[in-house]
């Protein structure tokens, strides 16, 4: 099942260098990066319940990503919010969080855009050694 929107994911992946994109391979780019979206979101919430609080802060899903260490680099600028943020939202929600802010959700989606963009430049390197114009679900890989 599809988390988040397939045209903004295929908007990122098309930002990176690509010229086209196949439909495998923006849903095996949505299974990575609401694969990445829980595992940090799995780490704020340890951080949040150590902290003796129920809501998930931004400064929580900070710590989670510094942890696992995810490029901080964006190519659309410091405001762009790449998905939607019930969508970001219910990735944390369904990691187990019983309330999470704000500013969680807008880090954590500036995250996920960077962590797409990331595979996405790889995946169309992978393809241009291959000499393919098309981003296969194969050249997408964490």
């Amino acid at each position: 099942m599809a988390v988040f929107a397939k045209a903004r994911i295929e908007k990122i992946i098309k930002a990176s260098g690509a010229e086209r994109v196949s439909a495998k391979s923006i849903v095996r780019m949505d299974e990575l990066v609401a694969e990445f979206g829980k595992s940090a979101s799995k780490t704020a919430i340890d951080f949040a319940k150590a902290a003796g609080r129920k809501t998930v802060q931004g400064t929580d899903i900070k710590v989670a990503i510094s942890k696992i260490g995810v490029p901080k680099y964006s190519p659309t600028g410091p405001k762009s919010k790449a998905f939607a943020k019930a969508r970001v939202e219910r990735v944390i929600r369904d990691a187990g969080a019983e309330r999470v802010s704000g500013d969680a959700v807008d880090y954590l989606n500036k995250q996920l855009e960077a962590y797409c963009y990331t595979l996405a430049k790889s995946a169309v390197d992978i393809a241009r050694h291959a000499k393919r114009k098309t981003i296969k679900d194969t050249d997408i890989m964490p």
